[in-house]
């Protein structure tokens, strides 16, 4: 497989699960958990992780390393989770958690070189 194929893919996963994450956040203004498991951001969350779970599965499949797949996810889930943390609900970010964001980009750069 083309390595840019194999990035997309893990970028789609990745994305995939962060999203679903943040949805379940959305969806957990609601009060009752029977009313927040049929709710659909719950539903699409669901979905969205189970997308995630074919493309990993194929991508292991196809005998992709975990660790390359593995350091990819994190690093691109972070960032989005964090990103929609402080953009959606209103989260802080410390100096430290900014860093640890960039020393994080790093680590998939130098791995993937």
């Amino acid at each position: 497989m083309p390595k840019f194929i194999y990035i997309i893919f893990v970028v789609i996963s990745a994305t995939a699960v962060a999203v679903g994450d943040v949805l379940l956040k959305k969806a957990s203004n609601y009060t009752n958990f029977y009313i927040f498991l049929k709710s659909p951001w719950v539903i699409i969350a669901i979905l969205l992780y189970i997308l995630s779970t074919l493309i990993f599965s194929y991508l292991f499949f196809i005998g992709t390393k975990l660790v390359d797949v593995g350091i990819v996810q994190i690093i691109l889930y972070a960032i989005i989770v964090v990103g929609s943390g402080v953009l959606f609900f209103n989260e802080t970010l410390s100096l430290v958690k900014i860093i640890g964001i960039l020393l994080g980009i790093t680590g998939v750069i130098l791995i993937n070189l």
